[in-house]
């Protein structure tokens, strides 16, 4: 009985060639997969960037409501003040 339970533990630690992840068997110009990774390391400072200054801009006063309105009344058309706008 010994043998039959040492003869299966040396089958099952006995090592099996490992295969690679689907990007590592890939061709590197054949799937662009890898791509997406490295982008997303690269746009994610200035995500956490854009974050951290949108939440401090907030805080500061900059609400959107009140942007929006400092900047409708900046472009918005002025009134001539030549021009009388009397109804009768």
């Amino acid at each position: 009985m010994t043998s039959r339970g040492l003869s299966a533990l040396a089958l099952v630690l006995v090592p099996r060639s490992a295969l690679a992840c689907a990007t590592c068997m890939a061709s590197p110009f054949g799937d662009r997969t890898y791509t997406w990774p490295y982008l997303g390391l690269i746009l994610l400072p200035f995500v956490l960037i854009a974050a951290v200054v949108g939440t401090l801009a907030y805080h500061a006063g900059c609400h959107p409501r009140t942007m929006v309105r400092r900047l409708a009344a900046r472009f918005a058309p002025q009134d001539v003040p030549e021009i009388i706008k009397e109804t009768t």
